[in-house]
């Protein structure tokens, strides 16, 4: 088998790490970048690929109503901004990717098209650019809309959204910048173009300000569990940033997103995707018993966070609804993922029973020692077709150890992962198998 590729995806952003949860740690200043700073550091030393940043624009208020859960709780509350937390991780670190978020939806293109070439530059080729249209009727709010864009519509929107960055950051020619003193030209006026973009959403003259940055364009990343997400995923995405319920799922899930891109005529070798896990390393096996029934006491323990939260990436007050009975089918302008929780849920199943289950089956919620764990990643991919793993959740110390000391040494053990990084830019250490 082939190798695969590791990253991390901090799904809850730049947040309090798990406060008030096991693994905490209560040293770190949350005001401060410092965790995240040491995450990167031992991140790279594991020769994972990329460290992707979520983020998010509001202090929720889905869940009863109002944000008081929320803030009292410190759930989806508060954020910091991983444009901003960037640039300490591109000092702390040489290799690794570095994807913040920014959602399509809100940001103006030249700004955001600025902002991560400068970013780029900064870090010697390692910027990547979570692509996000947003969920919720209160980050939109927060930007002057009365409640969110309609989802596929959203979806429109990005697509027209990325051929306009896209053609800011392609205005520079490479060899622009000359510094000629003799002729006394910094920059060669026949190597940068007005853009002049006029689109059905969008509108810029162009050009950027900031010269071409080493990857040309940082690499982009997509999720989308929607139909019209995996449409845009096969569109634009470089890395497919993907979950699912079982192997099954996730395959079908990964085909869907490459025919879309087969298509439209894509290189699909060039496409990597990425699943999301979150594997529980333990010592012996003898102690997986005991930390399920740990775990399964931890999810009842925060049943109502988890309303909270799917609250909010919903648009539904989940409060309202009798936790113990069936569901049945609802529909949400929000994060379309949740529909497609339910709906393998089965008819039947409660809303107490889908928050509170393991999330995903075998591997996505693994708990083993490290060598299983390995052997069970090996498995998947090479019955997945997939490139690897996205290592999903809270920065907390010791878990991040467990992943960087335990469980890459025993993929390193197998061949399955990176021992070094090949390339000087991100996107090449990606195409690299």
């Amino acid at each position: 088998m082939s190798m695969f590729h590791l990253g991390w995806f901090l799904g809850p952003g730049i947040t309090i790490q798990g406060w008030n949860e096991p693994g905490y740690s209560p040293g770190y200043d949350f005001t401060k970048p410092d965790i995240f700073v040491d995450a990167a550091r031992a991140l790279e030393r594991a020769c994972f690929d990329v460290f992707i940043l979520e983020d998010s624009s509001a202090v929720p208020y889905a869940y009863q109503g109002k944000m008081d859960f929320y803030l009292k709780n410190a759930v989806m509350t508060p954020k910091f901004d991983p444009v901003m937390l960037t640039p300490y991780l591109i000092a702390a670190t040489k290799h690794i990717g570095l994807g913040p978020t920014l959602t399509s939806t809100f940001y103006p293109p030249w700004l955001l098209a600025r902002s991560l070439a400068t970013l780029d530059h900064y870090s010697s080729g390692r910027i990547a650019w979570n692509i996000v249209t947003a969920t919720s009727d209160a980050a939109a709010q927060n930007y002057g809309l009365d409640m969110q864009i309609e989802h596929d519509l959203r979806y429109d929107m990005a697509d027209e959204y990325v051929e306009c960055v896209s053609q800011l950051w392609d205005a520079w020619e490479p060899d622009a910048v000359v510094m000629d003193d003799a002729t006394h030209t910094f920059i060669d006026p026949k190597k940068v173009k007005v853009v002049d973009f006029k689109g059905k959403y969008y509108k810029t003259r162009g050009p950027l300000n900031v010269p071409r940055s080493p990857q040309g364009r940082p690499v982009f990343i997509a999720p989308g569990g929607s139909p019209r997400g995996r449409k845009f995923a096969g569109r634009n995405a470089e890395i497919v940033l993907a979950g699912g319920e079982t192997v099954a799922d996730m395959k079908g899930y990964r085909d869907d997103v490459m025919n879309h891109a087969k298509e439209l005529g894509r290189d699909t070798s060039k496409i990597k995707t990425l699943f999301t896990c979150v594997p529980t390393v333990v010592k012996s096996a003898s102690e997986v018993a005991d930390t399920k029934d740990q775990m399964a006491k931890a999810r009842a323990h925060h049943f109502e966070r988890g309303l909270a939260a799917m609250s909010f990436l919903s648009g539904l007050d989940f409060s309202k609804f009798d936790p113990d009975k069936p569901m049945g089918e609802f529909t949400t302008n929000g994060m379309q993922t949740l529909l497609r929780t339910f709906k393998n849920a089965g008819p039947t199943a409660t809303l107490r029973e889908v928050v509170t289950k393991p999330s995903g089956q075998g591997f996505t919620n693994f708990i083993g020692t490290a060598d299983q764990i390995a052997g069970q990643m090996q498995e998947s991919m090479e019955e997945i077709g997939g490139d690897g793993f996205l290592i999903a959740g809270h920065i907390k110390p010791k878990y991040v150890s467990s992943i960087t000391d335990e469980l890459v040494p025993a993929l390193w053990k197998r061949q399955l992962t990176r021992r070094d990084y090949g390339a000087a830019h991100f996107r090449d250490n990606m195409t690299a198998f």
